[in-house]
């Protein structure tokens, strides 16, 4: 199997080229670095792997929630990929990957928690099950201290969100993980994990999930 991965929900900008479970990625923290790195990134790691895009199973990516900006353009380059070379999408959450790049600390219980502006918490629970990160409940946006799951012991706090909201950095959790974000590798495991016929979509089908409708209202930083 053979997929290109693309994240720019958050902070973070990420892609990576799976193949066989073999994954070649390329990967920085760049708050507004999205637009500059991505096809620079997606031609060169096709290059340094002697592949094509017309050769790939899929483009799996970050649906959100997340940034608008970051979001928009990375769906942008995703849906304009998938056209030119005519192959399917596949969408995955941002928490979801979030969680599963926590797992890779050892947490098999994740309540993640990242910044979503507004004074409000991009939010979803996720346990680990055969080693993929399975969700809890929904996703949703929310007020910090409206996150909090009940007994907060028993889940590791993790996302940006847990230290920069003090209702949330102040909670019991059993632990807090504020650096841990979405990275395009692991996000393809995801993908892989999940593939089949029913989870590919048509490039105009490749949409970004935001959870908050008012989207217009964001902050000049998001």
């Amino acid at each position: 199997m053979k997929l290109l991965a693309i994240d720019t929900a958050f902070e973070t900008c990420s892609v990576a080229l799976w193949q066989d479970g073999d994954v070649l990625e390329r990967y920085e923290h760049a708050p507004r670095g999205h637009a500059q790195l991505l096809l620079p990134w997606v031609e060169a790691s096709l290059a340094e792997a002697q592949q094509t895009l017309a050769a790939l199973d899929a483009i799996a990516f970050s649906r959100g929630p997340g940034s608008f900006t970051s979001l928009r353009i990375g769906i942008g380059v995703v849906q304009g990929l998938a056209f030119g070379a005519d192959v399917p999408v596949l969408p995955v959450s941002s928490l979801r990957t979030t969680a599963q790049q926590a797992s890779t600390q050892g947490v098999s219980r994740a309540c993640v928690l990242m910044d979503a502006r507004m004074d409000e918490v991009y939010t979803g629970c996720f346990e680990l099950r055969d080693a993929v990160m399975m969700p809890v409940g929904e996703e949703r946006v929310c007020a910090p201290e409206q996150a909090l799951p009940a007994q907060p012991q028993q889940w590791h706090a993790v996302g940006n969100g847990c230290e920069r909201f003090a209702p949330l950095a102040e909670a019991a959790f059993a632990a807090h993980l504020p650096a841990v974000w979405p990275r395009a590798s692991t996000l393809a495991g995801l993908a892989a994990a999940d593939f089949s016929a029913q989870t590919l979509l048509a490039a105009e089908q490749a949409q970004p999930v935001y959870l908050r409708d008012k989207v217009a209202e964001k902050s000049a930083g998001n």
